[in-house]
């Protein structure tokens, strides 16, 4: 009897672990669908989709924005266009002789091969002040002008001391809502400094001073500085959208040289102001023991340097840049001005 009492120990040991077994499967009905408890699903192609979706969205707007910081020009590869197609951008040189084109020539190249692996658009233009005979590349392309913007207001200034609106040695009372960041040293001076309109014109070339070029452009306003920029023949620079070209900053240095902006005392108090800059680091830098009348300017991916080369033969040189790295800039740009420097002091 202990025996088969064991044995039937042993038979409802067996009908307990089938019944447990039983209660593991799923029930699958759908009235007790809520009572049971569904495990969690693989991701599906509908999820793998979106993902991929995602990822893919993420890259192109990352590469979007990183071609539109380096104004579509990547290293190596032409600039890429969104637009119909249009005239070519640089100078398709028809003037001057056979000296003249071959050596224009000969600076593009190697102005093309010092830029063509960098990143951002450089541009170039050259005027020949002896003869008028200019080329370049990029030069028609609409720029940041960065602190180039300041030359015509510096003329209108000018200008308009010369028709007696205004005399450059008296005193304007600096205000704390004329004050401006960035270049020159201006801003660190207290409200009530008084300062002529002569030392503003110092500030706004030797130190590229940003409230001393607030001062003057609220003095005169837009309007009557853009009439002084359309009558110079700057056709595609805004001082509203601070833009412009290397062939309207060229023309501006050219006409300056040829006392058409102003009498030739004036022109010669603006180079002053534009010679022996705190910015000498760049166009002066590639020219050593020149003298170099110019206008520096920066922004983020912005570096420009734009002026008049004093040598027996002088010359306008213009150096601006677009969504550049810009410590490749600061590289290139003082041989980009040997490159140019010693291609004209030898032609």
């Amino acid at each position: 009897m202990r025996l088969f009492g064991k044995e039937e120990e042993y038979e409802d040991e067996d009908i307990l672990e089938e019944e447990e077994k039983k209660l593991k499967i799923r029930d699958l009905k759908p009235e007790n669908k809520r009572k049971r408890k569904e495990p969690p699903k693989p991701w599906g192609r509908k999820e793998r989709s979106l993902i991929l979706g995602v990822l893919l969205f993420t890259v192109l707007i990352a590469s979007f924005l990183a071609l539109s910081a380096r104004d579509w020009k990547l290293p190596h590869l032409p600039q890429l266009s969104f637009s119909l197609p249009k005239l070519s951008s640089e100078t398709i040189i028809i003037e001057g002789g056979k000296a003249d084109r071959e050596s224009a020539e000969v600076a593009k190249n190697n102005f093309k091969g010092l830029t063509s692996s960098l990143s951002g658009v450089y541009a170039l233009d050259v005027v020949r002040l002896d003869n008028n005979f200019e080329y370049g590349v990029n030069e028609r392309q609409v720029m940041q002008a960065a602190s180039l913007i300041k030359l015509p207001v510096l003329a209108t200034l000018y200008q308009e001391a010369e028709k007696g609106t205004i005399d450059l040695d008296s005193k304007y009372t600096l205000k704390n809502s004329d004050k401006v960041g960035g270049a020159g040293s201006l801003i660190n001076k207290p409200a009530g400094t008084q300062i002529t309109y002569r030392e503003l014109a110092r500030l706004m070339g030797k130190e590229s001073d940003n409230t001393a070029f607030n001062i003057v452009r609220n003095l005169f306003g837009d309007d009557k500085i853009n009439k002084v920029i359309a009558e110079i023949g700057m056709e595609k620079t805004s001082l509203k959208e601070n833009e412009t070209t290397p062939k309207d900053i060229a023309l501006f240095f050219k006409k300056l040289w040829q006392g058409e902006i102003t009498n030739n005392s004036d022109k010669e108090e603006i180079l002053s102001y534009l010679t022996d800059t705190i910015y000498e680091n760049w166009i002066v830098a590639g020219i050593p023991d020149v003298r170099v009348a110019h206008k520096y300017g920066r922004e983020v991916h912005v570096i420009n340097d734009a002026g008049i080369v004093m040598t027996d033969k002088p010359f306008v040189l213009v150096l601006m840049t677009q969504g550049i790295i810009e410590s490749e800039g600061d590289k290139v740009i003082p041989q980009l001005a040997k490159v140019i420097y010693n291609i004209e002091k030898v032609r």
